[in-house]
């Protein structure tokens, strides 16, 4: 007996439906690696900064060129397809400038202030990407954005402690979170 029109329609929306998670699982296990890596990242970094305060800048500067270095090597080994180097370099270059015009901008910042910006903005970038396509990615904006800020606002004294674990410690939690879905 043939499906009826309804039962087709049906049918295809399942088809759909599930063609949709398993391309999302595909992203989040993809995702996973790069949280980590950026989680590392800034753990190293803050915990560098609080060691070194006088060295910060070159500190984040050799740390930022090996994690785009290895983002990018992970990022073509996904198996994303062509092109993904360029538009792996394309966010980052993006969330550089941002960082570097906003303190252009509103120069002087001083060194929590500065530390606040690339964090923030990567956690409102994680939210809207999980508005639009996958809600773990929500998840992990809003806890990102709330420790780290919540550390800037009530945690002073240990700053730069804080925010390795929580800007770190929430990357690498993520990417052990999404890799284990």
């Amino acid at each position: 007996m043939l499906p009826t029109a309804e039962e087709a329609a049906q049918a295809l929306r399942d088809i759909d439906l599930i063609s949709h998670r398993a391309a999302g699982f595909q992203d989040y296990r993809a995702e996973s690696g790069q949280l980590i890596l950026w989680g590392l990242f800034y753990l190293v970094g803050f915990t560098l900064t609080f060691c070194f305060p006088a060295q910060a800048l070159a500190l984040w500067g050799v740390l930022l060129v090996g994690a785009v270095a290895i983002g990018i090597r992970l990022a073509m080994n996904s198996g994303a397809g062509g092109g993904i180097a360029l538009r792996y370099l394309g966010l980052i270059t993006t969330i550089v400038a941002f960082v570097v015009a906003v303190h252009v901008v509103f120069w002087p910042v001083s060194g929590e202030q500065s530390a606040m910006i690339a964090p923030v903005f990567v956690s409102a970038l994680y939210i809207l990407r999980g508005i639009q396509l996958r809600p773990r990615y929500t998840v992990i904006g809003l806890v990102l954005g709330t420790l780290c800020l919540g550390g800037y606002l009530f945690l002073l004294p240990v700053f730069w402690p804080w925010m390795a674990m929580a800007c770190g410690g929430t990357l690498i939690l993520a990417g052990l979170w999404l890799r284990s879905h």
